[in-house]
């Protein structure tokens, strides 16, 4: 039944061990595999190297290596990202975020935050998007990732900007940059400062957006792109600037500055339209008819119905309203073509996602169901095995108690033979002192005093009979081990005795002074001492220490009581009245139990002695 216990403490122990790493995060983290460390270190640089080594490698498993699994679903989200892969979905990132959201680790809950919002606001879904980037703002905070700091809060920027939040994209923006210039990367600062320049703009704060937008020219031509397209769309960006701000002629001149193939024909036909230079504007706007983009017709349109206000060019008015018309119409078409399919798109993402919660729901339910089921098995155990540890204690504790008892009576027996011998001793000593009153008196009240002792004990020893035979003998195995211990002990206790008495009768000078009792001097009571020390174990050293008020004369007393010397003996080798040694006796008595902690019982001083 042991082993059946045993069994029942590991099954549970091991299914603690088994719920605490299914339901606890990740304590400690592992190492990363060396194909993730690879791939993270070169994917700001090389996204599809990075993707190739993470397609290649052996997907760690979703079960028992879920850290490494996660940060594999991250990297891999991230090297998609990054070469502008359609992302269909976030339930690949969406397990690095769940794995991450309830860890200490800052730096990849920024990360997953951040590529849940890019995927969230590619697929429509911009409330959701801006809850993922605020929390990555929260925690990037906690860290020193500043490429990461400033790809949140450039989101964030772009989100505020296309939303018209011009206060909070001013101030997403500035954080940005400053997260940029952190991490000394001059491209971030290029794209930071432009997008700082935009917030201007909506903020109608003209001039700081055309200081900032030639701050991000010169930062261009820094980095090498004076003749590249990105460097002319700044400066069509601060031509732009010019526009909305009524400086025509700066806004033309920058323009016309550019390489033909740059220059916007609809910005420079607007500008001339502005002045009133109606021909400029006239063919300027109709070559900016050259596109297949709705937009811009329709932009165009609306400045060639206005130049139509113009005499010269009234006969045009009807075509161009018409037209007008026309790519209003399609525009209208056009967004509610894109309306329906972002509803049908969502639509069907809302589908999946319910779905995809139904399955879950329902492995969910399952879980639930096995994990109840073991449970109840688990409680149905621990109910057996607390109903067989309950019994067994039962069991034990009875045995404890009869052990008890058993070692109870047989101290009882002990004490009551103890009793017995030292009754003989003095029984001895008694009909050795009857001739004289004094001692005569002595001797009796002690012998009185060990014979009631002795029937008190004998009562005693009665009662745990009777209450050993009450019990049933279900542990009578464990009842005669202890009685055979106690016995054992007993016995070697009486061997001792024994022994100590044999020793005392054989040697010379012991027994010629029982046999002639005489006078002793200093030196041979120092020798009775020392015998005294051989054969007790250091007699008058412990009692020296137990009892340090004792004299010299006092222990001298005790070492001759103790060799089972009469008082009559006593008087004649200290030469000294047998009334005097009853008096010292009595004094070392009043001093030993004044030590004592318990006087509620004194025995006699030979007695306390003869068992010291």
């Amino acid at each position: 039944m042991r082993k059946i216990t045993h069994y029942i403490l590991y099954i549970l122990i091991a299914f603690a061990a088994l719920l605490n790493i299914q339901c606890s995060g990740n304590g400690k983290e592992k190492t990363p595999l060396s194909e993730l460390v690879h791939a993270e270190s070169v994917m700001f640089d090389h996204p599809d190297s990075a993707l190739h080594i993470l397609e290649h490698m052996p997907m760690p498993s979703a079960r028992w290596d879920k850290e490494n699994h996660a940060l594999w679903c991250l990297l891999t989200t991230q090297a998609m990202y990054k070469q502008m892969m359609k992302i269909s979905s976030d339930s690949l990132i969406r397990i690095a975020y769940d794995y991450y959201k309830p860890t200490d680790n800052a730096r990849r809950k920024a990360m997953s935050a951040l590529y849940m919002g890019c995927i969230n606001y590619d697929l429509g879904y911009i409330e959701e998007a801006m809850q993922y980037y605020l929390e990555g703002k929260t925690e990037v905070e906690k860290t020193d990732d500043y490429k990461t700091g400033y790809l949140i809060m450039s989101s964030l920027t772009n989100l505020y900007l296309f939303r018209d939040f011009a206060d909070y994209a001013l101030e997403a923006c500035m954080k940005a940059y400053d997260y940029a210039v952190k991490d000394s990367n001059n491209r971030y600062q290029l794209t930071s400062l432009g997008l700082l320049a935009r917030c201007y703009c909506i903020s109608n704060e003209f001039q700081k957006a055309i200081e900032t937008y030639q701050k991000t020219a010169a930062k261009a031509v820094e980095l090498g792109f004076e003749n590249n397209e990105y460097y002319y769309s700044i400066q069509k960006e601060i031509a732009l600037v010019y526009t909305n701000s009524w400086k025509f002629e700066k806004s033309l001149e920058i323009l016309k500055a550019l390489p033909k193939m740059y220059q916007p024909s609809l910005l420079i036909g607007t500008n001339y339209l502005m002045l009133n230079q109606y021909d400029s504007a006239y063919l300027y706007l109709n070559k900016a008819l050259i596109t297949n983009n709705v937009y811009t017709k329709k932009s165009v349109y609306e400045s060639l119905y206005k130049l139509g206000n113009n005499p010269k060019y009234r006969k045009y008015l009807k075509s161009y309203c018409d037209s007008l018309l026309y790519y209003n119409d399609s525009i209208m078409a056009l967004d509610k073509g894109k309306e329906i399919i972002a509803y049908k798109e969502k639509f069907d993402n809302e589908r999946l996602t319910t779905e995809k919660q139904r399955l879950e729901l329902e492995k969910a339910n399952i879980m639930n169901w096995w994990m109840f089921t073991i449970v109840m098995v688990l409680l149905i155990l621990v109910f057996f095995a607390y109903i067989y540890l309950r019994k067994q204690i039962a069991i034990r504790r009875k045995q404890k108690e009869m052990d008890n008892l058993s070692i109870l009576l047989h101290q009882k027996d002990i004490e009551m033979k103890k009793n017995e011998s030292y009754i003989a001793e003095l029984q001895k000593q008694y009909e050795e002192s009857i001739q004289k009153e004094d001692l005569y008196m002595e001797q009796s009240e002690v012998l009185l005093q060990l014979k009631k002792e002795n029937e008190q004990l004998c009562l005693e020893r009665d009662i745990l009979n009777e209450k050993l035979s009450s019990y049933s003998g279900s542990s009578s195995y464990m009842q005669s081990n202890v009685k055979v211990l106690a016995d054992r002990l007993s016995e070697l206790e009486r061997r001792e005795n024994e022994l100590c008495t044999l020793i005392l009768s054989e040697m010379p000078i012991l027994h010629n002074l029982h046999k002639k009792p005489e006078y002793l001097s200093d030196t041979r009571l120092t020798e009775i001492c020392r015998i005294t020390d051989n054969i007790y174990q250091n007699f008058t050293k412990r009692l020296m220490k137990d009892v340090p008020s004792l004299s010299e004369h006092e222990i001298i007393l005790c070492c001759l009581i103790k060799l089972r010397f009469s008082i009559a003996e006593i008087s004649i080798f200290m030469n000294i009245a047998s009334t005097s040694v009853s008096r010292s006796k009595l004094r070392i008595k009043n001093k030993i139990y004044a030590l004592s902690k318990d006087s509620s019982y004194e025995k006699s001083l030979d007695i306390w002695l003869w068992e010291y």
